[in-house]
């Protein structure tokens, strides 16, 4: 028994260091959390139109086609709507939502599906991609992808796919953003700027770190996150700051989503199963 009382004051001293590294910004107060049946939760997307956010779960394997993966929606105040709402893709990683429309990355294609019925309307096939990641739309429809193990950028225009770039200076090509006329992506160590008719590439914002998630604050500065457990407010004009650091508790950071109007950040724990969302105060 004494063994066993010493083993568990063990573990509970561990935990509460653990606790005690984890950082969390002044800036930042935890909101609400929700996992209820969450399997790998990749990516986080906000529908404005509907008031609802879209949870991509890999559930299985990140490049297995085994048709684990979900999709789920939940209120923006954290509250389950639906669990499986679409079901049967593979991999579901990154999310972009135009019109009723959201678009869903599904390792070598793309998946539409119809936000109001939850039925899969198209299935784009991108032949030579293995490994598509992220999404962002512009304001005409032109539906950007990153392919992270290829480097590759790609753009479905008009329902056909086309490689923009596979360039060196896209390795490691994780988050995507279209912003002012231009689109961002987020490489291993900067976010560039590309723009889509020259298919120019040149940096915007170095020594970011690795970058999964990428989204604008609203306030001309960029929210980024690294699939280790850190998120970080960047721009091209400041030094980084940080806003979180889960890394000490092995808890992930994945592709995140940000909702300006109410300040709200919202970060997919990947292994640890949970969303949890944050209002930044201060930014």
């Amino acid at each position: 028994m004494k063994i066993i009382i010493i083993a568990l004051i063990s573990n509970i001293f561990t935990f509460s260091l653990l606790a005690q590294q984890v950082f969390v910004s002044g800036n930042l107060e935890k909101k609400w959390e929700v996992s209820d049946g969450l399997k790998v939760p990749e990516s986080v997307c906000y529908d404005a139109t509907r008031q609802v956010l879209y949870i991509s779960s890999i559930s299985g394997s990140p490049m297995e086609k085994d048709k684990l993966g979900f999709i789920s929606k939940i209120s923006p105040d954290g509250k389950m709507i639906s669990l499986n709402w679409v079901t049967g893709l593979n991999a579901p990683k990154g999310m972009g939502i135009m019109g009723k429309q959201l678009y869903v990355t599904d390792i070598d294609r793309v998946v539409e599906i119809d936000a109001e019925t939850g039925t899969i309307t198209q299935v784009i096939e991108f032949a030579g991609a293995s490994f598509l990641n992220d999404i962002s739309i512009d304001p005409k429809g032109n539906v950007y992808v990153s392919d992270s193990k290829s480097n590759a950028l790609y753009a479905i225009k008009a329902g056909k796919v086309e490689l923009l770039s596979d360039s060196e200076k896209l390795k490691g090509i994780n988050g995507l953003n279209f912003s002012n006329g231009r689109l961002l992506a987020g490489l291993q160590d900067r976010i560039v700027s590309i723009d889509p008719g020259t298919k120019q590439i040149s940096d915007y914002i170095m020594n970011t770190g690795s970058i999964d998630g990428l989204v604008p604050d609203g306030n001309g500065n960029f929210i980024i996150s690294d699939w280790a457990g850190h998120v970080h407010l960047v721009s091209a004009s400041k030094e980084k700051v940080k806003l979180l650091d889960t890394t000490p508790a092995k808890v992930n950071a994945a592709d995140l989503e940000y909702i300006v109007g109410q300040k709200l950040l919202l970060v997919p724990t990947f292994n640890d199963n949970k969303v949890v969302a944050y209002e930044i105060n201060g930014n």
